[in-house]
C-alpha cells in the first residue's frame, strides 16, 4: 500500500487516505464488499476524494460497477502504472510501447463506455428494413482500436529489428555487455552516470527512466565492455507492459552479465529482491552471471547498515555495498564485474610478429594479457579473451607455445660462443699484411 501511494504521487495525484479490507473471497461484482462500498460512498458525498485506486487488477465488470456506485473514477494498479509510463515516455519507441500496452488494457473495458443500443448515425433498422440493424458504436470503437493495435505491433516489430541490428553491430566490436537491472528507484541510472558519464535522466521517483541507454565502460585493467541501463521492475508488473516492452527487455536477455542494484535503505529490500529475481526468471535470464550491488548504504547509520547488509548477504554472499551518489565502493564493484565477465573466457597463447603490437592492444581491450615474452620472430603472450571474441586471435594462436620457447632459448648461447671468433679474424689480418710486404 505504501508503494501504491508512491505510484499515485508519481502519477500526479494527491493521496488523502487509504483503506484495507480482509475478505475470504473477492466480491465478483465490486471486488470489495457492499459495506465497504457504502462507506466509500459516504466519503465521496462529503467531498473527500474524486478518484479511487485499487491495489489489485479489477475486471471490467468490477471497475464499471464501482464507478457507477461511487460516482467517481476508478483505476486499478495496472492503469496507474500505465499512466506513469505514459507521462515518462520521451522517445518514439517508448511512446509506441506505452500506447500499445494501454490499448491492450482498454479493449476489454469498452463495455459501459458506449450504450449497446447506440448506433452509428442514429439510424435504426427493424423487421423488414433494408440492411437490418445498424452498427453499434462500441463495435466501431473496437474495430478502430484493433486496427491501431495492429499498426503499433508492426512499428514495434520494426523497433525490435532495429535493436537487433544495433546489438549485432555491438557484437561485431566483440565487447562483453552488462545490463543494469533492479527495482524501480533503486539507483540504476545514477550508477550508469557515475560509471560512464552517460548523463541520463536520474530522479528520486518511480520509473524516471523507461528507455534503455548503452555506454562504454573501461575497467581498471583497461578492458572495455558495454553497460546498459534498463527499465525498472516492480511487483505485479503488468503483463501488457511486459509484452509491449519486449524489445527493451531483450537487452537483459542478450547481456553477458547482469548487474542487479538493490536499494538497501528500503524496508522492503528483501521483497524487492524477490521481485527482480522473479522477473529475471520470467525473461529467461536468471542463470546469467550476476553481480549484486547494495546501493544507498549512505542513507543508513552504522548499526542499521550492518543489519541490512547482513540480512541480504545470506542470499547474496558476494554482494558489494556501494553508494552511487557518494561514489563509494565502485572500485570493488568494477573488480567484481571484471571477474564475473571472465567466466566465459578462453585462455590464449599467441605469437605476435614484431610490428603487429596492435594485436596485443586489442587483446588487452577485449580480454587481458597475463604475461609476455620476447622470442625470435615476435612476442609470445599468454592471456584470455571472451569466447565470442577469441576467433579474432585464431591466426596468432600457438598451440605448443612453451615448446617453441624452449627451442628458441638454446640458440642464444650459441651466438655468444661465436663472437670470440671475430677477434681471431682481426688477429689474422695483420699477418696477411706482413706477407704482402
Amino acid at each position: 500500500m505504501a508503494e501504491l501511494a508512491d505510484l499515485t504521487r508519481t502519477a500526479g495525484a494527491e493521496v488523502v487516505g487509504s483503506d484495507v479490507q480482509r475478505r475470504q473471497e473477492v466480491d465478483p461484482a465490486h471486488f470489495i464488499g457492499m459495506g465497504k462500498v457504502e462507506s466509500l460512498r459516504d466519503l465521496k458525498v462529503e467531498g473527500e476524494f474524486d478518484l479511487v485506486i485499487c491495489n489489485e487488477d479489477l475486471s471490467p465488470r468490477q471497475q464499471r460497477n464501482l464507478e457507477l456506485a461511487l460516482k467517481a473514477r476508478v483505476l486499478d494498479r495496472t492503469e496507474i502504472i500505465l499512466e506513469i509510463f505514459a507521462q515518462h515516455a520521451r522517445t518514439h519507441e517508448g511512446r509506441l510501447q506505452v500506447e500499445a500496452a494501454r490499448l491492450h488494457h482498454l479493449l476489454p473495458r469498452l463495455i459501459g463506455a458506449y450504450a449497446y443500443d447506440r448506433q452509428v448515425g442514429g439510424r435504426r433498422g427493424g423487421v423488414g428494413a433494408r440492411g437490418g440493424f445498424g452498427e453499434q458504436q462500441i463495435e466501431v470503437e473496437r474495430r478502430r482500436i484493433r486496427k491501431r493495435m495492429r499498426d503499433l505491433d508492426r512499428e514495434i516489430e520494426q523497433v525490435r529489428t532495429q535493436r537487433h541490428q544495433q546489438r549485432t553491430g555491438r557484437r561485431r566490436a566483440e565487447l562483453d555487455t552488462a545490463a543494469i537491472v533492479g527495482y524501480t528507484n533503486a539507483g540504476k541510472s545514477t550508477l550508469l552516470n557515475v560509471l560512464t558519464g552517460a548523463g541520463v535522466r536520474a530522479e528520486q521517483r518511480l520509473f524516471a527512466t523507461l528507455d534503455p541507454t548503452t555506454r562504454k565502460l573501461e575497467l581498471p585493467a583497461g578492458r572495455e565492455l558495454l553497460l546498459t541501463d534498463t527499465v525498472g521492475f516492480i511487483q505485479k508488473l503488468p503483463t501488457d507492459l511486459v509484452a509491449a516492452f519486449r524489445a527493451t527487455l531483450e537487452e537483459v536477455t542478450e547481456a553477458d552479465v547482469i548487474v542487479q542494484v538493490l536499494d538497501v535503505s528500503s524496508p522492503a529490500a528483501g521483497e524487492q529482491a524477490e521481485t527482480v529475481e522473479q522477473v529475471l526468471a520470467d525473461l529467461g535470464a536468471a542463470d546469467k552471471p550476476r553481480i549484486v550491488a547494495l546501493n544507498k548504504v549512505d542513507l543508513l547509520g552504522p548499526a542499521s547498515r550492518r543489519r541490512a547488509i547482513s540480512a541480504l548477504s545470506e542470499r547474496y554472499p558476494a554482494a558489494v555495498p556501494i553508494s552511487a551518489v557518494n561514489r563509494t565502493g565502485l572500485g570493488e564493484l568494477l573488480g567484481a564485474l571484471d571477474r564475473a565477465s571472465r567466466l566465459d573466457a578462453v585462455a590464449l597463447e599467441i605469437l605476435v610478429p614484431y610490428g603487429r603490437e596492435g594485436v596485443l592492444a586489442e587483446l588487452r581491450k577485449l580480454g587481458g594479457v597475463d604475461r609476455t615474452e620476447y622470442v625470435e620472430g615476435g612476442t609470445l603472450a599468454w592471456g584470455w579473451a571472451p569466447r565470442h571474441a577469441a576467433r579474432r586471435f585464431e591466426t596468432f594462436r600457438v598451440p605448443e607455445a612453451r615448446a617453441l620457447v624452449q627451442e628458441v632459448r638454446p640458440a642464444r648461447p650459441l651466438v655468444q660462443e661465436v663472437r670470440p671468433a671475430r677477434a681471431l679474424v682481426q688477429e689474422v689480418r695483420p699477418a696477411r699484411a706482413r706477407r704482402r710486404r
